[in-house]
């Protein structure tokens, strides 16, 4: 196949390293510098216990460097934020995408509406991985656990449920274990429980997930965004699906239960959460430490708020935390007045939660 990756981050680089090491065609877009280093040096991807393995995809930092030329797919991985302008930047190169199926591999809700959009929905494949990966270095990808992989959902099912079934055979044949999923809207909804999972707790705080969870009111926020967004989906007809590596199916079914004692529901969700994530920093946290001045949190819990409006189910806690953290970002707020004051933050969502 031929494949160029758009963001050529810790997510293009493993996806498009992994396919090229296994044979395929893969341009990987990015910028200058890291691209540079990886035409030197190749990409070095480590698995735990495992000899690395070393892909050279093709390198390039502008579109502009490959003239009418045509790929199979063109996988997205920029940040959610960043979506619109790579779509502005696909719009106006010299590509011939007629023929080519856009996948869009983004955390959070709304990537996949932009591009349908834009290039119509039968052109568009919904993704999600849950491998995890970090990348210390520009021209290194580790794999943190030998756990996961991906799911694959066309938005259209009639026109893209072949290449689905394609890009799903060269993905778990490179070693990407692939699922196929009927619905992209489930799939992406289950996967969103996931990431909002001590992801803008952390950020706002400045605390690596297992100091959260180590303390039972700020466990008990997370428990409640979850429940936000759970009573969200069931709102809009779907239900948590199991995905790779991850019984989300399960953690739907324990949302549900408001019976049990917080206590019990934290006991029982303490290990999904310590093997989720345990003092790994997320990525609004990344993000915000890195000095962006975009962030993910509209696609993450803000989009949990605006889906909430829609059918009408309150959502103060996904509120107060997207309120909370835009603000910092932006620099309406500063950060110092909330990292490592966990008493703040719960003062700030009771009075969110009053209010509503």
């Amino acid at each position: 196949m031929k494949i160029l990756v758009i963001g050529a981050g810790a997510i293009g680089g493993f996806v498009g390293g992994m396919l090229a090491y296994h044979g395929h065609q893969v341009t990987l877009l990015g910028r200058p510098a890291p691209m540079q280093q990886l035409a030197q040096t190749g990409l070095t991807i480590q698995y735990p216990q495992r000899p690395p393995l070393v892909a050279r995809p093709q390198t390039i930092s502008q579109l502009i460097e490959l003239p009418h030329s045509t790929f199979d797919f063109i996988l997205l991985t920029v940040k959610a934020p960043d979506v619109a302008q790579a779509i502005a930047q696909l719009q106006t190169s010299p590509l011939t995408i007629d023929q080519t199926y856009l996948v869009s591999l983004q955390n959070g809700i709304g990537s996949e509406e932009l591009l349908a959009a834009a290039f119509g929905h039968a052109k568009i494949i919904a993704a999600t991985i849950t491998i995890p990966i970090q990348l210390p270095q520009p021209n290194l990808i580790e794999v943190s656990k030998v756990k996961g992989g991906l799911g694959l959902a066309p938005l259209s099912a009639m026109q893209a449920a072949g290449q689905a079934e394609a890009l799903a055979n060269a993905l778990s044949q490179a070693g990407l274990p692939t699922v196929i999923y009927p619905d992209c809207h489930t799939m992406k909804w289950s996967k969103l429980l996931l990431n909002i999972i001590n992801n803008a707790t952390a950020a706002i705080l400045d605390e690596p997930p297992a100091q959260i969870i180590a303390r039972p009111e700020l466990f008990n926020l997370e428990i409640a965004a979850l429940r936000e967004a759970y009573q969200v989906m069931r709102a809009l007809g779907l239900r948590p699906v199991k995905l790779p590596g991850y019984p989300t199916q399960w953690l739907g079914r324990l949302l549900a239960t408001t019976w049990l004692h917080m206590g019990i529901v934290r006991a029982i969700m303490r290990p999904f959460m310590v093997s989720g994530r345990g003092n790994k920093m997320p990525s609004l946290h990344l993000d915000l430490a890195a000095g962006r001045r975009t962030s993910e949190i509209m696609f993450l819990n803000g989009a949990i708020v605006q889906a909430g409006r829609k059918v009408g189910i309150a959502t103060p806690v996904n509120q107060a935390l997207t309120t909370i953290l835009s603000g910092i970002v932006s620099g309406e707020l500063k950060w110092a007045d909330y990292q490592h004051q966990p008493n703040k933050l719960l003062a700030a969502v009771r009075a969110k939660t009053t209010t509503d």
